[in-house]
């Protein structure tokens, strides 16, 4: 099955499996010996779960960072240990003085770059042992805050006690927590009830295909029509032409040379990555920047400019 080595599934999670459940389920049905996801979902929450099959896999790294856009419910009045409602009461608040003016105030508080503190309840590790696994023996640990950026927090509507928001954010973003520290600020406690993923970069809510389509497209052969290329998928980064006669090199892992290109982006700089592309515009590797854009005219013609990250041809 050549459809299933290079490409991405855009799957659709429901609440209640964790993400590596989901993953287990594409490997079986498509029979494929590897697949990784991309941005883990907890058991509470539903949609977009991109899995990479096969080679794609090593793609993984270039996607993690993509920008997530989620549909959350939080629930005014009450705070819970795991901050969503699969978890205990510990605090109770009146929120009855809780109107929409002011939840659109304080959701535009949030908006920007600022440290978040990750839950105990999550699958971040310290010393190689989950944060939920301490968390479930009674065990309490300091993190450290992780850099975020919220780029939106969309009102949708109230009803009761439970606020329907949007959110746009960076990855690493907790929502829960979000959720959270939303209700400490309102200053009557809040947790999320409800989470529903609807975009990781290009891959969204209304692409995705559940376990059941998955399953019925593979065996009515029709799966290659519904699962994405390389090429789609890493669309986003900027493009790096090199001359025909060192293509070949490129898919050796042969670093970039100043000699070697042809066309490249006005302003690069380390840190960021770059796909090189080749005949009929195939990606042959993703590369990394070792100067900046303004150091390429010092250079000679045998300077590296540009590392390999990940051949992909």
């Amino acid at each position: 099955m050549i459809y299933t080595q290079n490409n991405v599934v855009n799957l659709f999670k429901p609440s209640g499996p964790t993400s590596f459940d989901m993953v287990w389920s594409v490997r079986k049905i498509l029979g494929v010996k590897k697949a990784g996801h991309i941005g883990t979902l907890d058991p509470l929450a539903d949609g977009v779960l991109p899995i990479c099959l096969n080679r794609s896999t090593r793609i993984i790294q270039f996607l993690s960072s993509l920008q997530k856009t989620y549909r959350a419910t939080l629930e005014l009045g009450s705070e819970t240990d795991t901050q969503d409602a699969t978890g205990r009461k510990i605090s109770t608040n009146d929120p009855s003085l809780i109107d929409e003016a002011k939840m659109k105030e304080v959701f535009q508080t949030f908006v920007g770059e600022q440290d978040q503190i990750p839950p105990m309840y999550s699958a971040k590790k310290k010393n190689g042992i989950p944060l939920y696994k301490l968390a479930r023996n009674g065990i309490n640990i300091r993190r450290d805050p992780v850099r975020i950026v919220v780029y939106s927090i969309d009102f949708i509507k109230k009803e009761e006690n439970q606020v329907l928001f949007e959110v746009r954010c960076s990855s690493g973003t907790y929502i829960r927590t979000l959720s959270h520290d939303v209700g400490k600020k309102l200053g009557c406690y809040a947790h999320m009830v409800r989470l529903t993923r609807t975009e990781v970069g290009l891959f969204s809510l209304g692409r995705t295909l559940t376990l059941e389509e998955l399953k019925t497209a593979h065996e009515e052969g029709s799966l290659s029509k519904k699962l994405l290329h390389l090429e789609e998928v890493l669309n986003f980064l900027p493009t790096i032409r090199v001359k025909e006669e060192y293509l070949k090199s490129i898919s050796h892992g042969v670093a970039l040379s100043k000699c070697f290109l042809e066309a490249l982006p006005e302003r690069f700089k380390p840190g960021h990555y770059f796909r090189v592309l080749g005949n009929n515009d195939k990606i042959l590797a993703v590369v990394e920047p070792v100067i900046d854009q303004d150091k390429l005219s010092e250079l000679t013609p045998e300077d590296v400019v540009f590392k390999a990250k990940r051949v992909l041809c």
